[in-house]
């Protein structure tokens, strides 16, 4: 058996999300590993600001499909072919279904990683109907796994990978004590990451906020506004202005976290959020929607309140007792969130995970 694999992730695209976020670090851990590796992106969508380039990594961005589909088909298994992968690994339903087609008249290891715990319907009857193509299938949340495989969406039996996360050194128990001391007498201060996309539901976060105006805080919002107006002026509708800041898309957003007092999200729709792993890194309590992913964070690491998504009396009621908690009892159950993160999603024990997967899948397959 060779050492070093030829290895390509396929993704829709490379937003700036999770799900991709994690497909680059997978990306820059088997290229430190001495394998071979080449992204394809099947929109010409890069959001990482030259960040491909700088790491060397191959990458193929195919043509917006409505006038390019011949030439993108033909791109796509030109490539591939010419690449000779000993594994693909493809993130999320579009790049499943494409490499599993490819699969039927090329020779690699299938590795489907699937990040979410829902299936869009329009997925429904070709994801279920080529599922036997895949040689091992990631779910990187158990609620994933048990979903799709009660539901027989999967033959395989599945490997839980959860997202890598680099867990940042912070100052010690007494320091932020004394931090959450001083900030009790001012602002309690709220962030909360996501790029105003549909499933983030930001309309209900912002109905949240108006009804805890009697309280003194600010909620940081981090993440892209895709031009749209109307984030402004609900907040303006609501009389948020003094409660409400949208920062925009930020590359980095660990200045926020380390300065918050805690985290929310109101999701209606989330595979394992990047983002309130961040926070929990960052010992943050949490306030986010009763939905799978962010239910499986919350009751195994005990770090925050749940609430019923689309729900604004909901959000608003658990945010509120999150601020009146006293600050050695959110001290605590951000402590919780962050050592539930260092035992479980550091970043060098998943990319580990992925690597063993890799070597293990290879070795099988040549045995």
């Amino acid at each position: 058996m060779k050492v070093n694999k030829r290895v390509i992730l396929m993704t829709p695209s490379m937003s700036k999300g999770g799900a991709e976020t994690q497909l680059l670090k997978v990306a820059r851990a088997l290229q430190a590993s001495k394998h071979t590796v080449m992204i394809i992106s099947l929109k010409p969508i890069d959001e990482f600001n030259g960040e491909l380039g700088r790491l060397g990594i191959k990458v193929l961005f195919l043509r917006k499909w409505t006038w390019n589909s011949f030439w993108n088909i033909r791109m796509l298994y030109r490539s591939v072919r010419r690449f000779r992968p000993d594994v693909v690994v493809a993130f999320m339903f579009a790049a499943i279904l494409c490499a599993r087609v490819l699969k039927l008249s090329l020779c690699f290891l299938l590795i489907s990683s699937i990040r979410i715990s829902v299936i869009p319907a329009k997925w429904y009857v070709p994801f279920k109907y080529t599922a036997k193509l895949d040689d091992a299938v990631v779910y990187n949340s158990l609620a994933s796994k048990l979903n799709f495989e009660s539901r027989k969406l999967a033959v395989k039996d599945g490997l839980v990978i959860h997202n890598g996360i680099l867990v940042p050194d912070l100052p010690g128990n007494d320091e932020l004590r004394a931090k959450a001391g001083e900030q009790s007498h001012s602002l309690f201060n709220w962030i909360c990451v996501g790029h105003f996309r549909w499933n983030k539901d930001y309309v209900t976060l912002f109905k949240a906020a108006a009804l805890l105006k009697d309280k003194s805080y600010r909620l940081t919002i981090v993440g892209e506004l895709n031009g749209q107006l109307w984030p402004a002026q609900m907040i303006k509708d609501l009389q948020l202005e003094n409660h409400v800041r949208l920062e925009g898309f930020k590359p980095n957003t660990s200045c926020y976290l380390a300065d918050a007092d805690a985290f929310v999200l109101s999701s209606f729709s989330e595979g394992m959020p990047n983002a309130i792993l961040e926070a929990m890194a960052y010992a943050k309590p949490i306030v986010v929607t009763d939905i799978d992913g962010n239910r499986e964070l919350l009751e195994s690491a005990a770090c925050g309140l749940l609430c019923m998504p689309a729900d604004a009396d909901s959000l608003a009621q658990q945010m509120r007792c999150i601020m009146e908690m006293d600050t050695e009892e959110r001290l605590r159950m951000g402590g919780m969130g962050r050592a539930y993160i260092e035992s479980d999603f550091s970043e060098e024990k998943v990319m580990g995970h992925w690597k063993d997967l890799i070597n293990t899948l290879c070795v099988e397959y040549l045995d």
